[in-house]
C-alpha cells in the first residue's frame, strides 16, 4: 500500500468525481426540463386567457449561472491540482499550491464581478432612462 499509495488516492479520486458526475447530471437535466414545461404550461394558458405571454430573457439566468459556476468549476480544478501535488509528493508543493489558488481566486472573483456587473446591465438596459421612474 504504501509503494502505490499516491496511484489509489488519484483513482479514488476519479471514482468519486465520475460517480458525482452521473448522479447530478440526470437530475440537473431533469429540473431543467420540469422548468421548461412549467414555462411552456404559463405561456399557453396565458395565451388563452387572451394575454400577450411574457418575453423569457435567457440572459439575466445566463449571467448568473456563469457567476455561480465558474467559480464552483474554480475550485474543483484547484483542489483537484492540490491532490495530485499532494499524491505525487511535488518539490515545491507549497508555491505551486498558492499560486493555484491565487489563480483560482482571481478567476472566481472576475466571474462573480463580471455577472453581477452584467445582471445591472439587464435591469436597467437604456442609459437614457433613468433608474428610477420617479426621478
Amino acid at each position: 500500500m504504501e509503494k502505490h499509495s499516491s496511484e489509489v488516492m488519484v483513482l479514488l479520486l476519479m471514482v468519486i468525481l465520475m460517480g458525482t458526475l452521473l448522479i447530478l447530471v440526470p437530475q440537473l437535466l431533469r429540473a431543467h426540463q420540469k422548468i421548461q414545461d412549467q414555462r411552456h404550461l404559463e405561456r399557453i394558458k396565458s395565451l388563452e386567457v387572451g394575454q400577450e405571454p411574457q418575453p423569457i430573457d435567457d440572459r439575466a439566468r445566463a449571467a448568473g449561472r456563469t457567476s455561480a459556476l465558474v467559480p464552483m468549476v474554480t475550485v474543483c480544478a484547484a483542489a483537484t491540482v492540490t491532490c495530485f501535488l499532494v499524491a505525487f509528493r511535488a518539490e515545491n508543493t507549497l508555491s505551486v499550491t498558492i499560486a493555484v489558488w491565487t489563480v483560482a481566486g482571481v478567476i472566481s472573483l472576475a466571474a462573480v464581478t463580471g455577472g453581477v456587473a452584467l445582471l445591472g446591465r439587464l435591469v436597467h438596459p437604456d442609459p437614457d432612462e433613468p433608474a428610477n421612474p420617479n426621478d
